[in-house]
C-alpha cells in the first residue's frame, strides 16, 4: 500500500482521470459520448468491457493470482451529471465541457455544476484498477472485480433499474461510490418517485388595456440537493415567484405570458423568471417584488441571504395564457407540497419523507411541473402519488409518474460495513459516521436484483452538489482512494 510520498501522485492521477470526464458533456439522457469513451478507454488497458442496451458500461477484472475464489466485488458509479449553470452564464450542457477551477483546497467549475457527483467515483475507480499490476497498489491483492458505470441516475436511475440482473447475481459485495461526505459510510437510502404534471396551454391575445409588460427574475437562492439539503430551510425559487405573481394578480389586472423555473427535479430551484402584462406601472410591480423579498427574509432568514428579485420592462408579448390556465397553474404550484413532509420517528435528525418541485415551465404548448418525492418508507411514496392524483384531477392536469425506486434498508449484519469501518478508522484515526440518508442511491435497485448483496456507499466530500456552487474537497480524494483499495485487499485476504 502507498505511503505519504505517494499521496501527491494519487491526487494528481485521480484529477487527471476526472479532467478527461469533465471534457465530455454528460447530461442525463445524453451519455453516449462518455459511455463510448469509457468503453474504448478501458479496453486500451486490456480490461474486458461492454456496453449494454440501455448504455451502461460493465467491465470485468480478473482476481489476483491465488485469489480466484474470493467473492466478486462490484465497484459502481454513474456517468451522468446534473448540469446547472449560474444565472447569466453561457453554457450548453450538450456541447460544452466543464471548465475546472482548482485552488489549494477545492476543485470547482467556472459558472456551472462540477459533476464530481459522480465523476469522482468513476475517476477514482479507474485510477485504482489502472494501478493494480505495476503501480501504487501493486501490493494490493483482490478478488474478481466488476465495474458498473450507469446512465440516467440523476433523472430516475434508469440504468440501475434496467441493468440485466446477470451482472449482479454472481457478486458478493458492492461498493457504491456516489456518497457526498468522506467521513460517512452510507448503509441505507430513500426511495423516490418522479411525478410530472402536464396541461395543454390555451393561448389568447393580450388584453389591449394592459400596457405594462414586465420580466420578473428571481435569483440568488442557494438551491442544492433535493434530498440531502431539503431540511436546511432553503426557499424554492418557483414557489416564491408564484407568490409574487399571485400578489400582482390580486391587486391588478394581470396576464401571464411565460414562466420558467428550476433546472432538475433533484435540485432545489435557485432561479425562476416570468413575463407578465399588467395595468400596474413598472414601479408598482417593483414594490410588489420588495414585499415578497421582505416575506422571504422573514420566513427564511439567514438560510437565504442573497435573494435577488428584478422587475424590468420588456417587449410586449404576442400571446398570453388564458385566465383559466393561469389560475390552474398558479393554484397547482400553491398547493403542491415542496419541502420536508415528515421526520423519522426512529431518528429525529433524519428526514423521512419529502417532495421537491424542481421544474415548472410554460414553454411550447404545455404547462409542465416536475417533482421528485422521496421517502425512507416505501409506502409513503404511494401516498404522494395518491395525493397528487387528486390534485391533478382538481386542477385539470394530466399526471405521469415513474416506477418508484425502492428504499435501501440497513443490514446490521453487513460484513462490508465492518471491514470498511475498521479500515477507515485505522487510516484516519477516527471512526466514520454510519448513516442512512434521505437521498436516492442506485444500491436499492441492485439489492432488488440480488438481495444477498452486501452493500456500502462511500465517496469524497462534495459540497453544494446539483448547483453552480458545487465543489470537491481535495483533501478527501487520497484518503478515499486508500479506503477503497485497502477494503478490496481486506476482502481478499480476510476471507
Amino acid at each position: 500500500m502507498s505511503d505519504n510520498s505517494d499521496h501527491k501522485e494519487i491526487l494528481k492521477g485521480v484529477l487527471a482521470e476526472f479532467s478527461k470526464l469533465a471534457a465530455i458533456p454528460r447530461k442525463s439522457g445524453h451519455e453516449e459520448r462518455i459511455g463510448m469513451f469509457l468503453l474504448k478507454y478501458l479496453k486500451a488497458y486490456n480490461i474486458s468491457a461492454e456496453r449494454d442496451e440501455i448504455g451502461n458500461i460493465i467491465a470485468d477484472i480478473p482476481a489476483t493470482a491465488g485469489y480466484e475464489k474470493i467473492p466478486l466485488t462490484i465497484l459502481q458509479a454513474h456517468m451522468d451529471m446534473v448540469c446547472i449553470a449560474r444565472d447569466g452564464y453561457e453554457y450548453d450542457p450538450l456541447n460544452d465541457p466543464i471548465k475546472l477551477v482548482r485552488t489549494e483546497d477545492f476543485l470547482q467549475a467556472e459558472g456551472t455544476s462540477l459533476g464530481a457527483d459522480d465523476g469522482m467515483g468513476i475517476a477514482e475507480i479507474i485510477y485504482i484498477v489502472k494501478n493494480f499490476d505495476n503501480g501504487i497498489f501493486a501490493d494490493c491483492p483482490h478478488g474478481a472485480l466488476r465495474l458498473i458505470f450507469t446512465v440516467c441516475e440523476e433523472t430516475g436511475m434508469d440504468g440501475a433499474e434496467n441493468i440485466d440482473k446477470k451482472y449482479l447475481t454472481d457478486a458478493g459485495f458492492l461498493i457504491n461510490c456516489d456518497s457526498e461526505k468522506f467521513e460517512d459510510l452510507v448503509v441505507g437510502s430513500a426511495g423516490g418517485v418522479h411525478i410530472d404534471f402536464k396541461r395543454k396551454i390555451h393561448y389568447v391575445e393580450p388584453d389591449k388595456n394592459l400596457q405594462t409588460a414586465m420580466k420578473i427574475k428571481f435569483g440568488g437562492f442557494r438551491g442544492g440537493h433535493s434530498g440531502e439539503d431539503i431540511a436546511k430551510g432553503r426557499a424554492n425559487a418557483i414557489t416564491m415567484l408564484n407568490k409574487l405573481l399571485r400578489l400582482i394578480s390580486r391587486e391588478s389586472e394581470f396576464q401571464l405570458a411565460y414562466f420558467s423555473g428550476g433546472k432538475a427535479c433533484n435540485s432545489i430551484p435557485d432561479t425562476a423568471e416570468a413575463v407578465i402584462l399588467t395595468n400596474f406601472k413598472a414601479d408598482e410591480v417593483s414594490e410588489c417584488g420588495d414585499m415578497v423579498r421582505i416575506h422571504i427574509r422573514k420566513i427564511y432568514g439567514d438560510a437565504e441571504p442573497n435573494v435577488e428579485i428584478s422587475c424590468t420592462p420588456t417587449e410586449r408579448p404576442e400571446k398570453v395564457l388564458s385566465a383559466e390556465d393561469f389560475e390552474n397553474f398558479s393554484g397547482l404550484v400553491t398547493v403542491i407540497h415542496s419541502g420536508v413532509w415528515s421526520m423519522s420517528r426512529d431518528n429525529p435528525e433524519l428526514v423521512e419523507t419529502s417532495s421537491n418541485l424542481g421544474i415548472a415551465t410554460t414553454e411550447g404548448d404545455c404547462i409542465t411541473l416536475k417533482l421528485l418525492s422521496r421517502s425512507n418508507i416505501y409506502e409513503e411514496l404511494s401516498e404522494f402519488v395518491a395525493i397528487d392524483r387528486q390534485i391533478a384531477k382538481f386542477s385539470g392536469f394530466d399526471l405521469k409518474f415513474s416506477t418508484p425506486s425502492p428504499a435501501w434498508t440497513h443490514n446490521p449484519k453487513s460484513r462490508l460495513e465492518k471491514i470498511m469501518t475498521e479500515v477507515f478508522t485505522e487510516q484516519n484515526g477516527f471512526s466514520p459516521n454510519i448513516r442512512t440518508i434521505h437521498a436516492g442511491l442506485e444500491s436499492s435497485f441492485f439489492l432488488a436484483k440480488n438481495t444477498s448483496l452486501d452493500v456500502v456507499s462511500t465517496g469524497t466530500t462534495n459540497e453544494n452538489i446539483h448547483s453552480p456552487n458545487e465543489r470537491l474537497h481535495l483533501k478527501t480524494v487520497v484518503p478515499h482512494v486508500m479506503l477503497i483499495a485497502e477494503t478490496l485487499k481486506r476482502i481478499a485476504t480476510e476471507n
